[in-house]
């Protein structure tokens, strides 16, 4: 059985955690990865903004605290999420973004990985005090539908006839 855990990001994140972040493109799918392209001074310069953030400190105008969190599997980054700590109807009416998203390195996805992560982030979001969630995943990814899906996810509708709309009840 492998070791699998979540960890917040931390400000000590050190290579292995970058290496990971170089093998998730900058957008795929909807969900962006900031680090991507970054050298290794920028990055350090990321985690420290991306730590900030968390906390509220230094949003830019209009975005909403949000946590990162690092998959790990035998020790080993796999991938990656974001779970926001509100919504807002701009993000759901306007961007047709949801309450979280994640994204998995290459070279570790087709191994359950995804559902591993993902099933992690909801946890996360009932301990931020969700009662429900919406998620806007790209019709065409398939994958990450199927996962929400298999998680009481329900489609509800669609935005801009490119992205399902998903509500999952956390209760």
């Amino acid at each position: 059985m492998k070791n699998i855990t979540l960890k917040q990001l931390s400000l000590d994140m050190g290579k292995s955690e970058y290496d990971m972040l170089q093998n998730i493109p900058a957008v795929e799918n909807g969900f962006t990865n900031p680090a991507y392209d970054l050298s290794y001074d920028e990055y350090k310069d990321w985690l420290r903004i991306t730590d900030n953030n968390s906390r509220g400190i230094d949003l830019p105008d209009g975005w909403i605290p949000y946590t990162t969190y690092v998959l790990y599997v035998d020790d080993a980054p796999v991938g990656y999420g974001r779970v926001r700590h509100s919504s807002s109807e701009y993000l759901e009416t306007v961007v047709g973004a949801g309450n979280l998203g994640y994204g998995i390195a290459r070279g570790y996805r087709g191994k359950g990985y995804g559902g591993i992560l993902f099933k992690e982030l909801l946890k996360k979001c009932k301990e931020i005090g969700y009662k429900e969630i919406k998620l806007f995943p790209m019709k065409n990814n398939t994958a990450s539908v199927s996962i929400m899906l298999k998680n009481g996810g329900q489609i509800i509708g669609d935005f801009k006839s490119q992205k399902h709309i998903i509500r999952i009840p956390l209760e």
